[in-house]
């Protein structure tokens, strides 16, 4: 049990990104605030919202009296969801800093169980764990099959080790928690636009610190907003995608070669990075040939294998 006694100094931060979060924000604020190891600080940034999600934060926290702790600031200009959500971990102070979403609902001792491992084990830098889903729309999408199989519920502790397989995010941002240290020494590289679960598993990676906690601690609620886990059948989306993620992987490399990881982690990153140009100009630039390289060479820079047939049909469809 995570004792607030053997670390009085120690403080708990929760960032929260919000966007027309009215229909379900008040369940997760609750779920927060009726934790069995309180927070101390909630920062929830809101890019805009056209419903009352601002309305119902304010009034939440006036009802309860959570200011100044917990806050609410509305940004003056669409920021998007990505760049909203690295604003307001920045205005975060805490030793641990929990992502969270606005729509989901955390388990009890969700925080006391995720800060009593990372206090046990210093080597932790960034702790994800498993969740439950659960659907309220009929339109809502599901989670992969994938992310269910991986998931062990047995309470184990996975160290996530470098290796093609984990380049690629293995923990959805809404479950992670991570320590200040790791933030101070990668806000640096943490650049505009780079989604926050990304940037967390990525850099960990490179610095050995990334675990999964093999426990529930919230329910995913799937509801008809949930586009992040939309699929990309789009060509210009697909394309803008990969741009990201060649921008995410040639970031990752820079930390990587300051870091000073082993050339064989480097080289990795090197590989995604080609196979990922190969990606964009086999289906931005018609370049079929490049299936040839893609399926011989750089098979294992795919996340799922069922991506290549989809963009060479996408490549020819045009």
């Amino acid at each position: 049990m995570a004792d607030r006694e053997k670390g009085k100094n120690m403080r708990i931060s929760v960032a929260m990104a919000t966007y027309n979060g009215a229909r379900f924000i008040t369940e997760q604020l609750d779920s927060i605030r009726l934790q069995s190891l309180p927070v101390d600080q909630v920062i929830l940034r809101d890019d805009g919202s056209s419903d009352q999600t601002l309305e119902i934060v304010r009034e939440y926290l006036e009802t309860y009296e959570l200011a100044p702790a917990w806050r609410i600031t509305q940004n003056g200009k669409r920021l998007g969801y990505a760049e909203n959500f690295r604003a307001a971990v920045e205005e975060t102070d805490g030793d641990y800093v929990f992502f969270c979403d606005q729509d989901d609902i955390w388990e009890p001792d969700r925080v006391e169980d995720m800060v009593s491992e990372m206090e046990k084990r210093r080597e932790i830098l960034v702790l994800g764990s498993e969740f439950v889903p659960f659907t309220v729309d009929p339109d809502a999408p599901s989670v992969s099959r994938s992310v269910l199989k991986s998931f062990r519920g047995d309470g184990s502790m996975e160290h996530v080790a470098w290796s093609p397989a984990h380049i690629f995010i293995g923990s959805e941002g809404c479950t992670m928690c991570l320590r200040r240290e790791f933030l101070e020494e990668t806000k640096k590289y943490w650049y505009p636009g780079w989604a926050h679960d990304e940037y967390a598993w990525k850099l960990s990676l490179c610095m050995d610190g990334c675990y999964i906690l093999h426990s529930v601690t919230l329910r995913r609620r799937m509801h008809s907003g949930n586009v992040s886990k939309r699929k990309m059948r789009d060509l210009d989306r697909r394309i803008a995608f990969f741009r990201e993620l060649q921008k995410s992987h040639e970031t990752t490399l820079r930390f990587a070669e300051d870091f000073g990881m082993p050339e064989e982690a480097k080289e990795l990153l090197r590989r995604n990075i080609r196979a990922t140009t190969l990606r964009i100009e086999l289906m931005e630039q018609r370049k079929l040939w490049n299936i040839v390289p893609l399926l011989w060479k750089y098979r294992d820079c795919y996340h799922s294998k069922k991506s290549l047939p989809v963009e060479f049909a996408m490549a020819v469809r045009g």
